[in-house]
């Protein structure tokens, strides 16, 4: 390899030069190939020419007289200075005075605002758009205020010097009786099904198996009213009578939900005397264990006719009653600062309320109420806040 203004010898061809596997017995052939190792040669000035200067220079390569490829004399530009990166060439300057760098930053908050607007209108477009988390989010800003609320009283009985007593209340609960009502997507998709099914399998037409096509009576689907009034007994109504009626102190009403015994007794008050729709609930002595304290209130409050089935020795909830010195009297109240009640959650069993025992504690009204019905009641004597306990804890 020599510069263009200067021609040098072809160099002689040695096989032994080559591995083994490219060398020939024919010297004047392709796979002896002398202008590989000038190629080679021209490499390595041209790396030691780039790291003295950063001159452009022009080679010829020459090949030997006895290579049939490539060509004689073949020119190849070679540069032996590095070519800045189009990165680094499109970059503008950064920003040097104050004024200069505070445009910047305003025009890049812009820029971002301007592309989270843009990703919000896009969002409201999907078919995923539906909120998140609703009902979560709801119970847990109502939780949280209510956990801020109960450590407050805490501290403020401490500070105050004063005990808290506890108390039981029992949530006795009738399982449901039937199975609740389908929505109306459910059952148009119930009776599709089954008019789809009507047209069965497909099978061969020599086995005889299949229907002929266009018969409407092999596609006609069975009514639910068809079907009951082909049984052979009369089933029982879904809608008792107590249902119709309004009677709320029978166990035979919404058999499709569960219901909880409320007692509308004077030892939960309101602020004005007029007595209020609660749990039974007793306090809790000494003697006594958490849930032997919520029979005793059943029993108490009910009589000892109602059977239960108690699942488990743990309170489910518990809530803080602060004592109100204008609603309550000083004997009652004593030096405690309030109560600290436990729920438990009980199942019926068999047996009913006793007339007898609610009349010898002076409780004439109760009910089997569902959480709903709870719920309205709790909210208009309690307020909101205390209706939304009894919405998550039944």
């Amino acid at each position: 390899v020599r510069p263009t203004t200067q021609r040098a010898k072809a160099p002689q061809h040695n096989p032994h030069l080559l591995p083994s596997h490219h060398r020939s017995t024919q010297p004047n052939t392709m796979f002896a190939c002398p202008a590989r190792r000038s190629l080679c040669t021209a490499g390595i000035r041209r790396t030691a020419a780039s790291a003295s200067a950063t001159l452009t220079s022009s080679y010829t390569v020459i090949a030997p007289s006895n290579a049939t490829s490539p060509s004689p004399q073949q020119q190849r530009p070679l540069s032996t200075s590095a070519n800045p990166s189009k990165k680094n060439s499109n970059r503008p300057a950064p920003p040097q005075t104050y004024q200069e760098r505070k445009s910047a930053a305003k025009s890049h908050r812009r820029q971002t605002y301007t592309l989270q607007q843009q990703r919000l209108s896009r969002l409201a477009t999907r078919r995923d758009s539906s909120p998140r988390d609703v009902k979560k989010n709801a119970f847990r800003s109502w939780f949280d205020n209510e956990l801020l609320y109960h450590d407050t009283l805490v501290r403020q009985a401490k500070k105050q010097n004063q005990p808290w007593r506890v108390r039981v209340a029992v949530m006795v609960e009738r399982l449901p009786v039937v199975t609740p009502d389908h929505p109306v997507w459910e059952m148009d998709y119930m009776e599709l099904k089954d008019y789809l099914m009507t047209f069965g399998k497909e099978y061969p037409e020599e086995t005889g198996f299949m229907m002929r096509s266009g018969r409407e009576e092999d596609h006609v689907v069975e009514t639910r009213e068809e079907m009951l009034a082909g049984l052979p007994f009369t089933p029982a109504p879904r809608e008792t009578e107590a249902d119709h009626t309004g009677n709320i102190r029978t166990l035979d009403r919404q058999l499709k939900e569960r219901v909880f015994l409320t007692l509308k007794t004077a030892s939960e008050r309101t602020a004005s005397g007029i007595p209020r729709w609660t749990l039974p609930s007793t306090l809790v002595s000494n003697e006594e264990t958490l849930l032997d304290a919520a029979k005793r209130a059943v029993a108490d409050s009910v009589g000892e006719d109602l059977k239960l089935w108690c699942p488990s020795n743990t309170p489910m909830a518990v809530n803080y009653r602060v004592y109100n010195s204008k609603s309550l009297s000083s004997d009652f109240c004593e030096n405690y600062y309030g109560e600290k009640i436990f729920y438990f959650r009980v199942q019926w069993d068999s047996g009913d309320v006793s007339e007898s025992a609610l009349e010898k504690n002076g409780e004439k009204e109760y009910g089997w109420l569902t959480r709903k019905e709870i719920v309205e009641k709790v909210e208009g004597e309690r307020g909101v806040h205390q209706a939304k306990f009894f919405h998550y804890m039944l």
